[in-house]
């Protein structure tokens, strides 16, 4: 039985892409040379006030002005593209009745818009912008449907250019099912209103699989399968094609169910990308440390990634760092195998999981052991590098008070030697008391230092808030625990 998301009309034909260099009589138009009144069949791909571009039955492409044309043939061009976008309108307007969701705009592709309209569209909230990519991420309420199932989280990746390159959903999983934002049952109940809710995780991930490859085939067609991702991440998948886009629907048992919309070059090449050699990615990791007047040093260009509602502090900070190497990572794909919904993630079992795609790449992890006393000289050499550190730690409330507090007071500070003699005393008298309190275990990054002021810079995976803020080095000492590690070269 399907939900009533899935019985949408079918009886708007879609109009199928041009896969083929040949061009069939119904895609082309006649023209006619003004001059010579020679005529001939063409497809007609663009246009503007100046000249048509058109595809000839050769599959060659050529561009014709159009005041050489008769006024009967110009008057065909324009009239011809009119009809074709409104039918491609009604394309993308059936698509998007099925999704439930307003994905594809009159543009053609995804990947021909900037990802802040799509992500507009979809009312994802822009979660970090870097050189290399932007992000949006919407962690949606119960009520949300996509193709007929809850999406827990959307999420939006775009290309160094900005335009749109990976719209990734993740459905049923490990880490929202259940979780505090309200019971796995409440959410299923309100998407599922007319079949049985779910009993079990595992049952949420099967009905989510289900109903989501029902629907894309029924759009769409059969699927193909085929592999997806690289190393500990590979998985067989499902693929269906759609003009230049392509659905891939992963499942997991007890795990997750997620979909990724990308370009069919991505989806051709397994989600592969190119490795980066080391004297390469140090040069660009060394452009990414900023000195400021001030004396603060701090690395730049670290993409956000926001854990939401979950205990993902760790698979959240690796993506952060994985990404930033060059190393294609999902927080939910790297939580798979280490993390429990009711303990967290085991840090240790997650970077060794992760230490094959990382290596694939070129990168490496290595242990940094801070638990005694964190020294700026042992942080420094990594940072200068353009390498952020990724810090164990305990978020206790009396720290994040004083962080909050002094990272807002310290950007109108004028006097560094009496802010820095003021924030010595404050950590002195907070030190105790932060290193009695064995609590609220975390992982987060060290990206910057100020030797003056004995101050270093961390950023949190909680959302652009959180990126950037400053605590004195005792402060930060007083509440590392155990072994933390660098991503590099």
């Amino acid at each position: 039985m399907f939900t009533k998301h899935q019985r949408f009309s079918l009886c708007v034909s879609l109009i199928a892409a041009v896969s083929s260099s040949i061009v069939t009589a119904q895609d082309t138009i006649t023209l006619t040379q003004l001059s010579s009144g020679r005529s001939i069949e063409a497809e007609v791909l663009h246009s503007d006030d100046q000249q048509v571009t058109v595809r000839l039955a050769s599959g060659k492409e050529h561009s014709l002005q159009l005041d050489t044309l008769t006024p009967e043939s110009a008057e065909e061009v324009q009239s011809h593209l009119e009809s074709k976008k409104a039918a491609q309108a009604e394309a993308y307007l059936a698509v998007n009745k099925v999704m439930g969701n307003p994905v594809f705009s009159e543009i053609h592709s995804l990947w021909d818009e900037p990802a802040k309209e799509l992500a507009a569209r979809l009312k994802l909230k822009k979660e970090s912008s870097v050189e290399v990519m932007q992000s949006f991420r919407r962690y949606t309420k119960g009520d949300a449907s996509f193709l007929g199932a809850h999406p827990y989280c959307m999420t939006l990746y775009s290309s160094p250019e900005g335009k749109a390159e990976q719209l990734s959903l993740v459905f049923a999983n490990k880490g929202d099912y259940g979780s505090t934002r309200g019971s796995g049952e409440d959410h299923f109940k309100q998407v599922y209103s007319e079949e049985k809710p779910p009993e079990s995780l595992e049952d949420a991930i099967e009905l989510d699989a289900k109903v989501l490859a029902n629907t894309l085939t029924l759009q769409f067609g059969d699927p193909e399968t085929q592999y997806f991702g690289e190393k500990t991440d590979r998985r067989k998948v499902k693929r269906w094609n759609w003009r230049n886009h392509a659905f891939v629907l992963s499942e997991l048992d007890s795990e997750y169910v997620s979909l990724a919309i990308i370009p069919l070059e991505i989806a051709d090449a397994q989600g592969k990308v190119t490795r980066i050699n080391d004297s390469e990615m140090k040069k660009l990791k060394a452009k990414n440390v900023l000195r400021e007047d001030n004396g603060d040093v701090r690395i730049i260009n670290i993409p956000m990634v926001n854990q939401g509602p979950k205990g993902y502090c760790a698979p959240a900070t690796l993506e952060r760092a994985m990404r930033y190497m060059g190393v294609p990572a999902d927080m939910y794909l790297l939580a798979v195998s280490a993390t429990n919904p009711e303990t967290g993630t085991n840090t240790n079992l997650l970077v060794q999981n992760s230490e094959r795609i990382v290596r694939s790449k070129g990168r490496r992890f290595r242990t940094l052991d801070l638990s005694d006393e964190i020294k700026i000289k042992d942080i420094k050499k990594h940072i200068d590098a353009g390498v952020p550190v990724l810090w164990r730690m305990r978020s206790l409330k009396q720290y994040n008070k004083i962080a909050n507090k002094r990272s807002a007071a310290r950007t109108t500070v004028e006097d560094l030697a009496a802010w820095a003699n003021e924030i010595q005393q404050e950590a002195d008298q907070a030190v105790p008391l932060l290193k009695s309190i064995q609590d609220n275990h975390h992982i987060c990054m060290i990206i910057g230092y100020n030797e003056t002021t004995n101050e270093l810079a961390v950023s949190d995976s909680w959302g652009p808030r959180y990126e950037l803020r400053w605590v004195h080095l005792d402060i930060a000492s007083a509440v590392t625990s155990s072994n933390s590690f660098v991503l590099s070269f």
